[in-house]
Parts: C-alpha cells; sequence; structure tokens
C-alpha cells in the first residue's frame, strides 16, 4: 500500500511537471504572414485571381488572418505574375505592403469552407483558397508610387498594338480570342481585330511570297492590319468519367510573336479545373483567363525591354534590276545609321530587298518612312507605296520601271 501511495505521487508529481513545461502557444506578432505557403488556382475574371493559401496561428481566426496575409504575400511577391517585379519595387512597398497585411480583407472578395486542418509545432495550421481583388491592390501600389500604371507605360513608351488569331475557328476560338482581347484592351494595349480586314492584303501575299519563306497566314494577316505583335491560340480539350459523371476540362497554348520580325516574345499554357459543366465555352473562358494573367506580365516586360534596344520594323523596297544594287546599298546604309542593332536582310532577289531592323524613338512606319526620305540619295527618289504598323513598303528606282506589279 505504501509503495501504491509513493508511485502515485510521483505520478502526479510527473504530470505536473510535464503540464508546467508545456509551451504556451505565442501568436505571431510581425506584420508580414507566419509562413509562406500558397499557390494559384485560377483567374476568375481581369481584375480577380483565386489563390490558394496556408496560415497557423494559435486559434482558428487567427490562422485564417494568417493565411490570407499570405495570400496577400503571393500575389505581391511570388508565382510567375508578381505585382512587385524587381527588387527597387519590393523596397519602395515594405510600408504599404504591411498595411495590406493588416487589412487583408479588403482585397479579399470570397472565402472557401476550410480545406484542411492540422497541428504544427504546437499551432494550428489551416488552408482556404480565396478570391482576391488584385486589380485594387495593383491600383493602391500605382498611387503611392511603386508601380507604373500601364498607361503611364503607354503614354512613355507606347505600348503596343495586338492581333489575336485563334489557329482554328469555331466556337470556341470566338470565346477565347474574346477573352484574350479582352484583358489585352483591360491592360492599355490597342487591339485591331481580324474582322476589320477580311482578306489578307495582296501586297503583303506577294512580298511574302517573294523571300520565299514558308509563310504563316496569322503572320501576313498581322502585318496587314498593322499590328506591331500578334497572339496564336490553339485549344486543347478532354475529360473522364468520375463515378458515373461525365467531367471535361480545357488548355489554351498562347505564343506571341513579333509581327514585324516573326520572333517569338512571349509562350504559356492557361488550364482549366476539370468539372462537370453544359457549356464547354465556359472551361475555354477559364483557361483563357489563366493563360492571359501569364502571357501580359511577359508581353511587358518584352516591350518596354525594346523600348531601350528599338522598335522592330519590316521594310521592304521595290526597284528594278538596273538601280537594285545601288538602292540597295543606299538604302542599308541609313539604315545602319539608324539601327543600334545588326539589321537581318531577308532580300527577295535582284529588285526587291527587304530587312529587320530595330529603330529607337521611331512610333511607326510612317515616320520612318519621311527619314528615310529626307535622307536617301540613290537612284532616283523613294516613294511610299504603304505603311501599315511597323511594316513600310517603298519603291525606288532611276528612269527604269518597278517590277513588281502592285495593284
Amino acid at each position: 500500500m505504501k509503495k501504491m501511495i509513493i508511485m502515485f505521487v510521483a505520478l502526479t508529481a510527473l504530470f505536473f511537471t510535464a503540464c508546467k513545461s508545456a509551451p504556451k502557444c505565442e501568436p505571431h506578432t510581425q506584420p508580414t504572414p507566419a509562413i509562406y505557403e500558397a499557390t494559384f488556382v485560377e483567374s476568375t475574371s481581369t481584375a480577380e485571381s483565386m489563390i490558394r493559401a496556408s496560415g497557423t496561428g494559435c486559434t482558428m481566426d487567427e490562422a485564417l488572418k494568417e493565411a490570407k496575409k499570405t495570400a496577400i504575400w503571393f500575389l505581391l511577391e511570388a508565382g510567375d505574375r508578381p505585382l512587385l517585379k524587381t527588387p527597387a519595387e519590393k523596397t519602395r512597398a515594405v510600408g504599404l505592403a504591411q498595411q495590406m497585411y493588416a487589412n487583408p480583407d479588403q482585397f479579399i472578395r470570397w472565402t472557401s469552407a476550410l480545406q484542411s486542418k492540422q497541428t504544427v509545432g504546437g499551432k494550428l495550421k489551416v488552408t482556404y483558397t480565396f478570391r482576391v481583388d488584385v486589380s485594387m491592390m495593383e491600383q493602391q501600389l500605382i498611387a503611392n508610387g511603386i508601380i507604373t500604371s500601364s498607361s503611364d507605360i503607354a503614354e512613355s513608351i507606347g505600348l503596343p498594338t495586338m492581333a489575336v488569331f485563334a489557329d482554328k475557328g469555331g466556337d470556341w476560338g470566338r470565346t477565347a480570342v474574346a477573352v484574350m482581347q479582352e484583358y489585352f484592351q483591360d491592360n492599355s494595349f490597342e487591339v485591331y481585330s481580324s474582322a476589320q480586314q477580311t482578306q489578307t492584303n495582296e501586297l503583303v501575299s506577294k512580298i511574302s511570297m517573294l523571300e520565299g519563306a514558308e509563310t504563316d497566314p496569322m503572320h501576313d494577316m498581322a502585318l496587314a492590319l498593322g499590328s506591331d505583335i500578334y497572339a496564336k491560340l490553339n485549344y486543347s480539350g478532354g475529360g473522364s468519367h468520375v463515378g458515373g459523371t461525365a467531367t471535361a476540362k480545357a488548355s489554351i497554348s498562347v505564343e506571341v510573336f513579333e509581327t514585324a520580325s516573326g520572333r517569338m516574345l512571349a509562350s504559356t499554357t492557361g488550364y482549366s479545373a476539370e468539372r462537370r459543366v453544359t457549356d464547354v465555352n465556359a472551361l475555354i473562358q477559364e483557361a483563357t483567363n489563366d493563360a492571359a494573367t501569364k502571357v501580359i506580365s511577359q508581353i511587358r516586360k518584352e516591350w518596354m525591354k525594346m523600348a531601350e534596344t528599338g522598335k522592330p520594323f519590316k521594310i521592304t523596297v521595290l526597284s528594278n534590276s538596273t538601280d537594285g544594287s545601288r538602292v540597295d546599298e543606299a538604302v542599308y546604309g541609313l539604315l545602319r545609321k539608324m539601327s543600334q542593332r545588326p539589321i537581318r536582310r531577308q532580300s527577295g532577289g535582284k529588285s526587291t530587298f527587304s530587312y529587320i531592323v530595330y529603330i529607337k524613338d521611331v512610333p511607326n512606319a510612317f515616320e520612318l518612312f519621311l527619314n528615310l526620305r529626307d535622307a536617301y540619295n540613290g537612284p532616283g527618289e523613294i516613294e511610299k507605296v504603304s505603311d501599315t504598323g511597323s511594316f513600310l513598303v517603298f519603291k525606288a528606282a532611276g528612269d527604269g520601271e518597278i517590277e513588281l506589279e502592285i495593284e
């Protein structure tokens, strides 16, 4: 009996000692998130994104608020399309970012049900999905002088004009093109619609054939429309049966090219979730939303580089076999003086010459023609045939007749 009493006292002492030494849950007091675990889910519109984020806390309310802070952090600094893209922007944003973390609900438009809950290191860890107003976050950053708005960029260096094409027609193509155009317009790009011109300009087709390369009809259409950049969309879909229920999903691949040079500027693929739907266009819109937000960031980055090195122009000169070589030398010499980068020649023969040239501080092909006309000292005078966007065609010769018939 005495031994039992001693054992009971010892166990009781051990119990109270353990209780006394158990760590007390300390709330997270830093303005930044407690953990950095978040993933992008989808773009629900041009203004909002769905983010799945986790947070930790001593209580459910604290853990939920931390998860919201994590979602805000992800959109500010993480993923493949952060609002703060440079170290300088991140440094300037420290104070405002802390204000955003302190009041994340101003940006949260919807919160899912609890998706996971566990205890980690004596704290609750929870995961939710949030729909976040990215546009409102961006506007606050712009208003505080932390990032530059698309409209300001457009005024300072000029954003490119765009054309958007689908590889195949039908309902999916119309849906994807319409959604992509909406994203470009909301980001201050000027969008040219292929409906503005029912067929490719005959002159563009003739020049493409003379150059001898395998041509892309969408490239020729973009040249004829006068766009600086064009995007090609391609759709693929799939589905499965889950528990006897048919589901579907969609993906949209996007390739973006300089119209003048044909150089690829951006490439990405957007995906929809797999779900049961009655109209696949809803999935196509979701996949295009995802692709658009990715590709716009890439385009803007490449275009700002071009503001430093020069905008690409495609120039075609029409002459005759008698004066062609001297015309070529005169024009090429002028272009070398204007361009800070090597000129790419795409000669079509002895009387037709094409060049890809990068020229700074010249907004369009017509102004480029005026500069060339004033400085030209080759045979005869140069006469403009066509100027659309970054595509210039002019003719130059002495007394001989131009050999390419222009209708």
